[in-house]
């Protein structure tokens, strides 16, 4: 998948997203991402620290795009080195593993932890089926979905057999079946992706992502397409 364009939230983000912020014991906020990228230039936040944004999920500093950046300019405080850990996490592909429901369960999980996203679902399609099914259902959702065979109609899977990713914001019918797959996640939509996964020329799989605060980075996305590839491809040879 090549990804050129910039990735739109299916719902435009805040313009001034804010963050609570919590050591394990003492949680403040909300705090603006200007507020919470001096607190951590200054040291006032320790590396430690774990952040969320209003009804969402924590996660690391380093999941905060901001934050990120500063870490990796020269002379900034020292933070986990996060072009290594994704590197790590994307050397993590599972490798063999026969059981299908497994698969589906560890490819989404790691393409959640590799793109920060809150919920994931995954479409599977066995070799000699020619239906899709939702074979894992991961994050604060609904899982009513799982199990349950795509309609041949589904435009996510239309989009999915023209091998067209679906990563913009909410203006034609797959935008808008995506961002309704996610309709019972618990941080709501702030973005939205799903990532057709072809095995040579067959479409073997849908990797689909939501999170509640921004869009997608493409890079993030590319990783976790490749990740869901090799895991594929491993199961089959």
């Amino acid at each position: 998948m090549h990804l050129d364009p910039p990735v739109f939230g299916l719902v435009p983000p805040s313009p001034s997203p804010v963050w609570f912020v919590s050591n394990g014991e003492t949680t403040v906020g909300p705090v603006a991402t200007a507020l919470l990228k001096r607190g951590v230039a200054y040291g006032k936040i320790p590396d430690s620290c774990v952040v969320s944004p209003p009804a969402g999920t924590w996660r690391r500093l380093e999941a905060v795009r901001e934050i990120a950046a500063l870490w990796k300019r020269p002379g900034a405080p020292s933070g986990p080195a996060v072009p290594e850990r994704l590197v790590r996490l994307e050397s993590l592909a599972p490798a063999r593993i026969r059981d299908q429901d497994e698969v589906c369960y560890q490819v989404t999980r790691l393409a959640m932890a590799l793109t920060g996203a809150e919920s994931g679902m995954f479409q599977f399609r066995e070799r000699n089926s020619w239906s899709m099914t939702t074979r894992c259902v991961l994050g604060p959702m609904s899982q009513e979905m799982l199990y349950e065979r795509l309609a041949p109609i589904d435009p996510l899977l239309r989009s999915a057999l023209r091998g067209t990713p679906i990563f913009g914001p909410q203006h034609g019918p797959a935008e808008r079946a995506l961002a309704k797959r996610f309709a019972t996640t618990q941080g709501g939509v702030g973005g939205a992706a799903m990532i057709p996964i072809f095995v040579g020329s067959s479409l073997r799989a849908m990797l689909e992502l939501s999170r509640p605060v921004r869009a997608f980075r493409c890079d993030d996305l590319q990783r976790a397409e490749r990740i869901a590839q090799r895991a594929l491809y491993q199961h089959e040879s």
